[in-house]
């Protein structure tokens, strides 16, 4: 009998298609099912043994500024989120965290194995921040910080604890940062004060040494030379009337001169007649009288219209007073001289002679009264010319002066415009050193008053609204480490289904035959004798070999929740 040939099927013909997967699945369903729930177990048992983590939160609140910045500008301009990012790393360094974990006691077990580093990272991984948006500005309104630990109630503390140090951490640096503003400003304020101080001394002291040539001083400095201009004038007309008085009492001198000569020239012996204004019948000679003369010369300075207080008149007055007594004094000693009957004489009238004076006493002369009288005229006359010669010199030399003075008042003026210049440069280096303080000054009293309100905590702030309370566990998440533990056995129950069907290589229906492939006949599948556990496929296989099968997939999986496990942990 010939036998039927052999059919050859395509290598790209044979694929699987969702009919055969779920015919792979069914036929394997049991393994499928053992591998699942074992897995599941595990993974339940593994959770079960995790430690229970509790998680507790605070939430803060940032109050802003009470007072209207309107009235009362902060100095701390920080952005909230990068003041908030930078307390986060104050908090979370380790000073800060060793104290907390050393004052509530905390990972004594972890103490034993992990150095202090290690241990701080735990705690920074338990303790997280969550930013809340406010209702304006899309700035945070709040923030909740959070810690996750083993105890509920040492969480809850620490939690406290923790928002507490946010708060006290951000009170701490505003304050720190408008004292140091505030420090600042001062030191530069302080600069700014010296600079200020060294400029008015420069300024004072520029006007101290060019006092009488400041641009402010042009108008008393044209003053003073007009004034020294007038007085010159004034003192060369008194110069003037002076010589021309002197002239005329040079003139009265050489009178009384002549007169003293004449006196002096007669003999002792001769008859002197005398006119006395009581002598009946005598005619008395008109002889100008110097107070006379002098009072010619004041009548002719008061026509020419010079007042009361002019030098020439009020000096004219006091000579003709001065005159005025000379001429008494002499009356009186005329007077007082005793009467002497003089000898006959024939035709010659009745006249009072004068007796001879009384017998001077051995060797000294006695001088006749009129001769006296004359000598102190010419003595009162060279008196008033040595007085006008000394006015006339002292008024020469304030002359000079005067001269002096107006031309120093004139170099003065002329060098104004040079200081005014100068004093310029130095007033706008002044402008700008004040300009500066006054700013400065005005900062510094602002960081002042901010600091004043940072210090009574008007500013914004940091306020804890409830006390952190404890909440339900969050570790480990038992539902999902199951549900990933269930899926997982699903899969790899799955898996061991598909490798068993690609290590037999068989078909698992016709489907899967190509299309010129003729069906000659269905033979019904014939189940084999069933083992021990009642499953096909283990009756057919040694224990070693189901041992070995069991051992690969539960052992990796086994490996696979235990890492999972210290990962959780840590």
């Amino acid at each position: 009998m010939a036998s039927a040939p052999i059919i050859k099927l395509p290598a790209s013909a044979a694929q699987f298609s969702p009919l055969s997967l779920i015919r792979m699945l069914w036929l394997h369903k049991v393994a499928i099912l053992v591998i699942w729930v074992i897995a599941a177990s595990i993974t339940a048992a593994v959770v079960y043994t995790l430690p229970v983590q509790y998680s507790a939160e605070v939430e803060i609140l940032v109050t802003p500024q009470e007072i209207p910045e309107k009235m009362v500008q902060s100095v701390v301009v920080t952005n909230i989120q990068d003041r908030l990012a930078t307390i986060e790393a104050q908090i979370l360094s380790a000073a800060q965290l060793q104290k907390v974990i050393d004052d509530f006691g905390l990972y004594k077990k972890e103490r034993k194995t992990k150095i202090p580093e290690e241990i701080l990272q735990i705690m920074r991984a338990a303790i997280s921040v969550k930013l809340e948006k406010g209702w304006t500005g899309n700035q945070p309104g709040a923030f909740l910080v959070s810690y996750t630990g083993d105890d509920p109630a040492v969480v809850t503390q620490v939690a406290n604890r923790v928002g507490n140090l946010f708060i006290e951490e951000n009170f701490r640096t505003r304050t720190s940062q408008v004292q140091e503003t505030t420090e600042f400003l001062g030191t530069l304020l302080d600069d700014a004060k010296k600079r200020l101080d060294d400029s008015e001394a420069a300024i004072a002291a520029y006007k101290l040494k060019n006092n009488g040539e400041l641009p402010e001083q042009i108008g008393v400095i044209a003053g003073t030379v007009s004034r020294l201009q007038t007085e010159q004038s004034t003192n060369r007309d008194a110069i003037a009337r002076a010589e021309q008085a002197k002239m005329t009492i040079q003139n009265s001198l050489e009178v009384a001169n002549s007169a003293l000569q004449s006196l002096l020239d007669r003999p002792e012996t001769a008859p002197v007649t005398v006119v006395r204004p009581d002598a009946p019948g005598l005619k008395q000679k008109a002889v100008p009288k110097e107070s006379e003369v002098l009072e010619g010369q004041l009548a002719a300075l008061r026509e020419r219209g010079e007042g009361e207080q002019h030098p020439d008149v009020k000096h004219l007055k006091l000579a003709i007073a001065a005159a005025k007594d000379e001429e008494a004094r002499a009356e009186q000693a005329a007077k007082a001289a005793p009467p002497v009957t003089p000898a006959p004489a024939p035709e010659a009238p009745k006249v009072a002679v004068a007796n001879p004076p009384a017998q001077p006493p051995p060797g000294k002369p006695v001088e006749r009264p009129e001769v006296v009288a004359a000598r102190e005229r010419v003595r009162t006359i060279q008196e008033q010319i040595d007085a006008l010669d000394m006015e006339i010199t002292t008024r020469t030399a304030n002359q000079d002066k005067l001269a002096q003075a107006v031309e120093e008042a004139q170099a003065r003026l002329t060098n104004v415009p040079v200081r005014e210049q100068e004093i310029a440069k130095i007033l706008r280096d002044h402008g700008n050193i004040e300009g500066e303080y006054q700013a400065l000054l005005a900062k510094a009293s602002t960081a002042k008053v901010s600091s004043d309100m940072e210090f009574r905590q008007k500013s914004e702030r940091f306020t804890m609204t409830d006390g952190a309370r404890p909440g339900k566990p969050v570790n480990p998440a038992s539902a999902v480490y199951n549900l990933m533990g269930s899926v997982i056995g699903l899969a790899l129950g799955c898996a061991f289904a598909l490798g068993k069907e690609f290590h037999q290589g068989r078909l698992l229906g016709a489907w899967e035959l190509p299309d010129e492939v003729l069906v000659l006949a269905r033979v019904p599948q014939i189940s084999p004798s069933r083992g021990p556990m009642g499953l096909p496929i283990w009756s057919r296989w040694s224990r070693t070999r189901r041992i070995a099968v069991v051992s690969s997939v539960l052992l990796p999986l086994l490996g696979l929740l235990a890492a999972a496990r210290v990962y959780l942990v840590r």
